[in-house]
């Protein structure tokens, strides 16, 4: 469908009107991304995500490659990196712990470490079997009080915090959490540039892209991000760029999209039988190996701080 001499935007304006033949592209932005929404996307979707996007893994997470070749191994490079930073006898916890394949992970390697996991109410997140040293509770990542100041060794999240319209107010709430000499990790897509220095054509495509995942386009700004760290009080800032690792990930959705959007015939059934926040996927899934650009739309960061 695309033609290698073509520049991004050409081909993305390409990809646009094939997806407009099917969907109201502003209906789509006009979709609320408050936590009602995206709770009731997650339910709608995660056997999506189960089947189709990590083929039975229980994955709702990009695999991070590093040889330009998809493997579904790659899926756990996101628990493999916080598990360095465990010790025996620590407490850990993940916001936004989804259908739990990181934690599940981690605490199998730690049986002697203390997990809490915590994500939405109303996505049957409490119902998850989990090895004895996990805790489930549901909550908002924006509010938690409920747990104690200065009790977690390790603070964790995997394409979640995107989901929030006040990062900032996430960021002070999990660096309050966070024992002195602490560690948040935080794997997660931004937007690379400052919003008033992209072009129209640029945020438009950034918002239907994210809109497709129900992820909302505001305050996706990684140097915002960087700011709120350094006034929570956060030191060692390290920020990883691994849009070109997630790559091999994009290509493989972008396939299998592009099925979707040349069989017609087979799209209007699955839009007739599937809810709009699973056939919703398509649309990012055909975009973003094109805006994941590392530099002008999309990138894939992994933060890494201390408190």
């Amino acid at each position: 469908m695309d033609k290698p001499e073509l520049d991004q935007e050409t081909k993305l304006n390409q990809r646009l009107s094939v997806i407009k033949k099917y969907y109201d592209l502003d209906t789509l932005l006009a979709h609320g991304t408050k936590q009602q929404d995206i709770a009731k996307y997650y339910r709608k979707s995660d056997f999506f995500y189960n089947h189709v996007h990590s083929g039975g893994g229980g994955n709702i997470h990009m695999a991070i490659s590093s040889n330009k070749t998809f493997n579904r191994a790659d899926f756990v490079r996101q628990a493999e990196y916080v598990a360095k930073f465990i010790k025996s006898g620590n407490k850990v916890l993940e916001v936004g712990a989804g259908q739990l394949s990181n934690t599940r992970h981690i605490a199998e390697l730690f049986p002697d470490v203390s997990f809490t996991a915590l994500d939405l109410p109303n996505r049957n997140f409490l119902k998850n079997k989990v090895p004895e040293n996990v805790t489930l509770i549901e909550g908002d990542y924006h509010d938690l009080k409920n747990l104690e100041d200065n009790s977690f060794d390790v603070i964790f999240g995997v394409e979640t915090i995107c989901h929030s319209q006040n990062k900032q107010l996430v960021v002070s709430e999990i660096m309050k959490k966070l024992k002195p000499g602490g560690t948040f990790i935080s794997f997660d897509v931004f937007e690379p540039k400052p919003r008033s220095k992209m072009s129209d054509f640029e945020k438009r495509i950034s918002s239907i892209t994210l809109a497709g995942m129900r992820v909302t386009d505001l305050d996706q700004y990684i140097g915002d991000f960087k700011k709120y760290l350094k006034e929570a009080g956060a030191k060692d800032i390290e920020v990883t760029d691994l849009t070109e690792n997630i790559m091999p990930n994009l290509k493989r959705l972008a396939k299998i999209s592009r099925l979707y959007y040349t069989h017609p015939l087979l799209l209007r059934v699955l839009k007739t039988v599937l809810p709009e926040d699973v056939t919703i996927n398509s649309i990012a899934g055909f975009l973003m190996d094109l805006t994941f650009d590392g530099k002008n739309i999309h990138a894939y960061y992994r933060v890494t701080a201390k408190k």
